[in-house]
């Protein structure tokens, strides 16, 4: 069946006109007309009774016009859905946490525009429950993320890239504050604040085992700023992986060298499309020479 005699039948069926369904549609209505005969040949069946007041809808047409609209009706959305999809096809959604700043993205984004020019990347930074929401929904492709359990979810894979360790944060003025690294036994008696201990997994049962002097406690998630400023005023220190160091440039952030390490990875939906899988290859080969 020809869509455009179908979409002529609609406009004469809702005008009642041949000459107005014409106007609308920019054609002549001998033209229409022909379009109209058409249609009912193809089908068997007459679709209106033509008169000298215009035209009206038989029976068979009344029928054939609500089944008509829906057919229209479902024809647009599959074709909207068809046009999302051939643009997804050509666009990659990277995602990062509002507010921290992204280390793995910036190394890999130049490799694969450099392979795959004709993909346009499209970086995201929301909160990180809009991130992960974003990515189970399709609306987000790739995310920037931690070897946490929220990256193993159900429907959800982890590609770890990058293994780091952690650095301590502190005022400037604190005692430690001049040293060039510091290890666990430095920090007997001291204050350590660890603002996400998912995020680095063992490392509270390890600490509480081996170093119990160690006041250890999980930060606020929500502190602001100046909560912030006043804790380590206040002398505390707070754990932060090495890639963040720009974050903290008012403080003084030391090296602690000790055995455990943490990956840093891009989390994407099982079942990845060909451009995710590109993507994932080239962030493997970006950083195929880390320890």
């Amino acid at each position: 069946m020809n869509f455009k005699h179908l979409e002529a039948f609609i406009n004469v069926a809702e005008y009642g006109s041949f000459s107005s369904a014409a106007d609308r549609m920019f054609v002549s209505s001998p033209a229409l007309q022909q379009q109209i005969n058409r249609l009912e040949s193809e089908i068997g069946f007459r679709l209106f009774d033509r008169g000298p007041g215009g035209v009206q809808l038989t029976a068979a047409g009344r029928v054939f016009f609500e089944g008509a609209r829906d057919i229209q009706h479902n024809l647009t959305m599959l074709l909207e859905k068809c046009r999302e999809t051939a643009a997804s096809a050509c666009c990659i959604r990277v995602g990062a946490i509002a507010g921290l700043m992204p280390d793995l993205f910036p190394r890999i984004t130049g490799p694969f525009r450099a392979k795959y020019p004709q993909v346009r990347q499209k970086p995201v930074m929301e909160s990180e429950e809009q991130l992960f929401s974003d990515l189970d929904s399709g609306l987000m492709d790739v995310v920037e993320y931690f070897d946490a359990p929220k990256a193993h979810a159900p429907g959800r894979c982890y590609l770890p890239l990058v293994w780091e360790g952690r650095d301590c944060v502190m005022s400037p003025n604190h005692p430690l504050a001049g040293r060039e690294e510091l290890t666990l036994a430095d920090l007997r008696g001291q204050r350590l604040v660890v603002y996400r201990f998912d995020r680095i997994p063992g490392f509270q049962e390890y600490v509480h085992a081996n170093y119990p002097e160690i006041e250890l406690s999980e930060g606020n998630k929500s502190a602001d700023y100046y909560s912030l400023v006043r804790m380590f005023e206040e002398g505390y220190i707070s754990l932060a992986p090495p890639h963040n160091r720009g974050i903290f440039s008012t403080l003084a952030t030391v090296p602690l060298k000790m055995d455990m390490r943490w990956s840093v990875g891009l989390v994407y939906r099982e079942n990845p499309s060909e451009i995710v899988k590109n993507f994932l290859d080239t962030a493997k080969a970006a950083f195929a020479d880390q320890p």
